[in-house]
C-alpha cells in the first residue's frame, strides 16, 4: 500500500492509499495521473466558491448606504447614497458644482449617516452703473445789469459717469462690490448767472461759491463822515474806497478775497475797521447818501472761487 495526501481548502487534506507493487512503472504512472485528476476535480470547485464569496462580500460592502441632506439653490434634498465622499455624492445626485462654488464640507470628506452638505452658488460679474455728474452754478458780474440783479444766461445740465464694478453674488445675494474703473460719457454743462454790479473792481471772470455766510452789514462812503477827518480815500490794501470795496474782519474773511453780496453785487474784501469784528461786513458806497440809505441789514455773502 502506497499512501499519499491531497491538500484541499484552508488546511484540509485527503489521505489516499494505493495498492501496488514497487517498481511497477506503468502502475506508478497511472497512479500519478489519478492523483492529478483527483486534485483538479476537488480544487476547482473550491476556488470558484472562494471567488464567489469574495464577490458577495464586496457587493455587500457596496450596498451599504447612508442618509444625507443637501442644501442647494434655496432647496433641501434628502437622499440615500452608497457613495463614500461628498464630491462623489453630489456627482451621483446630478449636481454640477461650478469652479467658484463653495461646498461644505469639502468634496474629499468621507460621508457619514446624517451628514448635511451645503452648496453655495458663487457668481462674479462686471457690472456698470450710470451716475449723474452735478453741474456747477457759475457767477459772472456785469455792469449792464442793475446792482444786485441776477439773470440766468445759461441753463445747467447734469453730466453722466459710467462706473464699472466687480460684483460678487452668493446664492443670488450681493455680498461684495468694488469699483474698478469709470468713464465720463457726458460732461456737465454749468449753469451761468450774470449778476449786476457797478463797482470799480468788478471782475469779468466766472466764479463758483466756495462758502456762504450770513452777515450783519453796514455801509460807508470814502469821505470823512464815514472814515474820519484823516480819510485818504484809500483802503488798508491800497484800493480806492467806494462801491465794490468792503471792510471785513480778516480772521473771518482774508483781505483780497472776492465776494458776492446778495442785493449788493461783486466786491473785494479790501479794508478792515475797528468796529468790524466777527460776522460783520461794511459795504462801500460812492456817496454818503447811498450809505445812509442802505443802513444796517442782514445779508448773504458768497465767498467766491475762480
Amino acid at each position: 500500500m502506497v499512501p499519499f495526501s491531497i491538500h484541499l481548502f484552508r488546511g484540509a487534506f485527503v489521505r489516499v492509499m494505493w495498492r501496488g507493487k514497487g517498481g511497477d512503472v506503468l502502475r506508478r504512472r497511472k497512479f500519478r495521473l489519478a492523483r492529478t485528476a483527483l486534485m483538479i476535480g476537488v480544487l476547482i470547485p473550491i476556488i470558484l466558491v472562494g471567488a464567489a464569496i469574495r464577490d458577495d462580500v464586496a457587493q455587500a460592502q457596496r450596498l451599504v448606504t447612508v442618509s444625507v441632506t443637501i442644501n442647494i439653490d434655496g432647496a433641501q434634498r434628502q437622499l440615500r447614497t452608497a457613495q463614500t465622499t461628498v464630491g462623489a455624492t453630489l456627482e451621483d445626485a446630478g449636481i454640477v458644482v461650478g469652479p467658484k462654488d463653495m461646498v461644505s464640507p469639502a468634496t474629499n470628506v468621507r460621508l457619514f449617516n446624517g451628514m448635511k452638505i451645503t452648496v453655495v452658488r458663487v457668481r462674479e460679474v462686471i457690472e456698470s452703473v450710470s451716475k449723474p455728474i452735478p453741474y456747477s452754478a457759475l457767477k459772472t458780474f456785469s455792469k449792464h445789469l442793475a446792482p444786485g440783479r441776477v439773470k440766468q444766461t445759461r441753463q445747467g445740465k447734469h453730466g453722466e459717469r459710467l462706473i464699472y464694478f466687480k460684483s460678487r453674488y452668493e446664492d443670488g445675494k450681493l455680498v461684495d462690490q468694488k469699483a474698478i474703473s469709470s468713464v465720463v460719457t457726458k460732461r456737465p454743462i454749468n449753469r451761468v448767472v450774470s449778476i449786476g454790479s457797478r463797482g470799480r473792481y468788478t471782475s469779468r471772470g466766472e466764479f463758483r461759491t466756495r462758502q456762504v455766510l450770513r452777515m450783519l452789514a453796514t455801509a460807508y462812503d470814502p469821505g470823512p463822515r464815514s472814515c474820519g477827518k484823516y480819510a485818504t480815500g484809500r483802503t488798508a490794501c491800497g484800493l480806492r474806497a467806494g462801491y465794490g470795496v468792503v471792510a471785513v474782519d480778516p480772521r473771518v474773511i482774508p483781505l483780497g478775497t472776492k465776494l458776492y453780496v446778495e442785493g449788493y453785487g461783486y466786491a473785494i474784501a479790501g479794508d478792515r475797521g475797528r468796529s468790524i469784528k466777527g460776522n460783520r461786513i461794511d459795504l462801500g458806497f460812492n456817496t454818503y447818501k447811498d450809505a445812509i440809505h442802505f443802513g444796517t441789514r442782514s445779508v448773504i455773502v458768497h465767498i467766491l472761487q475762480e
